[in-house]
């Protein structure tokens, strides 16, 4: 499958430039965004507009990378769209449903630039998943939020990755047990999400399929922004 209309969700000019050159290179139709609120609307304008794949950012202004991609989970006509994750923050591959892939942000833009125009080339049109049964909306209250965005820029990613993790889990009906997962008894259930010991704990409401970040607890031997 050729990637025809690409859907590029990034702050710095400078990246936008080389991103849209290179996929305008090869044959792409690009639309360029600087956060996740202006993708969100542009993806939500009908289906003509949707792109065949959308290259995130993860750090941006007002939403950010990971906030979108849940957005798009728990939505019925985005959650088919395929993600390609950018970032200097995080050095792992996210292992999460509709990422087709990732690209580590260097201080040159020449092996990013590099990587996609491979990507771009050897695009192949992933399986349409089924539509969601159970799937949890993760919810941060503001307090959580902040408290979160105190942390280094790559541990704070890190936590959002596995708390996006944690909540498909849930949907399987896996067994919550792990290094860094674990179901809590307790009337609401809840689960701990630990990271780097950062200890994260996510409300279930069943009913209305949504994890609550309740509670955040940082080492004080951890630095903070």
């Amino acid at each position: 499958m050729t990637v025809h209309r690409l859907l590029v969700v990034e702050d710095d000019p400078s990246w936008q430039n080389c991103l849209e050159s290179v996929a305008r290179s090869e044959g792409c139709d690009v639309t360029l965004v600087s956060d996740g609120e202006e993708a969100l609307k542009r993806l939500s304008e009908g289906p003509q507009a949707r792109p065949d794949l959308v290259l995130l950012d993860l750090l941006l202004p007002r939403m950010d990378g990971w906030e979108l991609y849940g957005r798009m989970r728990v939505d019925q006509q985005l959650r088919t769209i395929p993600v390609l994750m950018l970032s200097s923050m995080v050095t792992q591959e996210p292992k999460l449903g509709g990422i087709v892939g990732f690209l580590h942000k260097t201080h040159s833009p020449e092996p990013v630039i590099h990587q996609l125009r491979e990507r771009l080339r050897g695009f192949s049109d992933p399986t349409v998943e089924p539509a969601p049964v159970g799937t949890y909306t993760v919810h941060l209250p503001e307090n959580t939020s902040l408290l979160l965005h105190s942390l280094p820029a790559a541990l704070r990613q890190a936590v959002r990755m596995h708390m996006y993790r944690a909540a498909e889990l849930l949907r399987t009906g896996l067994p919550m047990m792990s290094t860094w997962l674990m179901a809590l008894p307790g009337d609401p259930p809840s689960l701990l999400v630990t990271v780097e010991g950062v200890r994260l704990v996510l409300e279930i409401d069943e009913a209305a399929c949504t994890l609550t970040a309740t509670s955040l607890i940082i080492p004080a031997y951890l630095p903070r922004m």
